[in-house]
């Protein structure tokens, strides 16, 4: 069996030189690459092979390929879709769950919207007359044998 040379390196496409195994950095599409080769077509800035996009044998850096291939043109990232009614009529239906509830369920419910208005009215901010006010009142409430400081 004759002796055959073996397979020449793969030329890098930026410098067109010779890319050997210990000096290569592989693209996605495989393509070897220098490291001193690796920098981002628009602004020449170095890249690693973690922050490497390739186009068309053409490098970038992950913020050229968003501004040349994802272009944003003023549409929001996510854009809420707005739903709009029939004929240009919008009809609200009644809820009917109430109808279902057993009495000590809707006392309950009530006892506690009564318990969250009580504690919104306890813990919203006031101005400190109005709090004096409010010890005004109690004093004046309690029997005098019971105050003491």
């Amino acid at each position: 069996m004759p002796w055959s040379a073996p397979p020449p390196a793969p030329l890098c496409p930026v410098c067109k030189r010779p890319v050997f195994a210990p000096e290569a950095y592989m693209a996605s599409d495989r393509t070897p690459y220098h490291k001193t080769c690796l920098k981002c077509s628009t602004c020449k800035k170095s890249l690693t092979p973690a922050s490497l996009n390739e186009h068309q044998k053409n490098l970038f850096c992950p913020l050229c390929y968003e501004d040349l291939f994802n272009p944003q043109d003023g549409i929001p990232e996510r854009s809420v879709m707005q739903v709009l009614p029939i004929q240009g009529i919008f009809t609200v239906e009644k809820k009917l769950k109430e109808e279902f509830l057993s009495p000590e369920e809707l006392r309950k419910r009530e006892e506690a919207l009564a318990a969250a208005k009580a504690w919104e009215e306890a813990t919203e901010k006031t101005d400190p007359n109005a709090s004096s006010i409010r010890i005004m009142e109690t004093v004046s409430i309690a029997p005098e044998d019971s105050i003491s400081l």
